[in-house]
């Protein structure tokens, strides 16, 4: 599940309005960390004493992320949606590349699933980035480190370069999904996609999208259902 999907079953489908910022930040933290060279272990969540209500929101946050990441891809309709899109795949030209199919549709019905929300509700991206703009990084690295054990001097970069690049409005087009993905694939080592073989991959992009879409409610209601609702984390309570 990618940024905004997360976002939305955080703070949506799990918990009241108005969440702290650092609930929000921890439920993207596990896939900003790659690029500040660390992994979160979920075995390690939940064995530190939260130091505050801010600690306790990221904490949360992230122990959301985990949690969701573990039901959507169980899920009967992402398998469903995973196997069509990589049907689509299979059916596609690419010419002097090799692709794999497995890894690029299950990232595409990811980054889908955003386009879809996106487009549909642009006002989620706007909820995810004020949260980002909100939250203090220093903390967030602190934490992070606490819980690693490791020093992370590049988190904080990594953080506001995310905020302040706002790309995933680039999903309202189909052409930024594709550049997303391609982009995902050189991160992975994979061959990306260039010239006539971006182009296929829009064309691919357009129909995974659709098939996402009418699937959404399906991988957001089952994926929410499969959860246990954490306690609220808002304004006002005490950890």
């Amino acid at each position: 599940m990618n940024f905004l999907a997360h976002h939305a079953i955080a703070t949506h489908a799990l918990t009241p309005a108005d969440p702290l910022p650092m609930y929000v930040v921890g439920s993207a933290l596990p896939d900003l960390l790659p690029l500040a060279d660390a992994r979160l272990r979920p075995a390690l969540i939940g064995l530190e004493p939260a130091d505050g209500l801010e600690d306790a929101a990221l904490r949360m946050g992230v122990r959301v992320h985990l949690a969701t990441d573990a039901a959507f891809h169980k899920s009967p309709a992402f398998a469903e949606v995973q196997a069509k899109v990589g049907h689509i795949l299979t059916q596609t030209p690419f010419e002097g590349i090799r692709v794999r199919r497995f890894f690029v549709a299950h990232v595409l019905v990811e980054l889908a699933l955003d386009a879809v929300l996106l487009r549909d509700t642009p006002s989620l991206a706007d909820e995810f980035y004020e949260a980002f703009d909100a939250a203090d990084y220093a903390q967030v690295t602190r934490w992070t480190e606490g819980i690693l054990g490791q020093p992370l001097p590049k988190l904080p970069l990594v953080l506001a370069r995310f905020a302040e690049s706002r790309y995933l409005r680039q999903y309202e087009q189909d052409e930024g999904v594709a550049t997303g993905l391609s982009r995902l694939c050189a991160r992975a080592r994979q061959d990306t996609f260039e010239g006539g073989n971006y182009a296929r991959l829009v064309a691919v992009v357009k129909q995974a999208v659709e098939a996402v879409e009418g699937r959404a409610e399906a991988l957001l209601a089952e994926t929410g259902e499969a959860l246990m609702p954490p306690s609220p984390v808002r304004e006002g309570d005490h950890s």
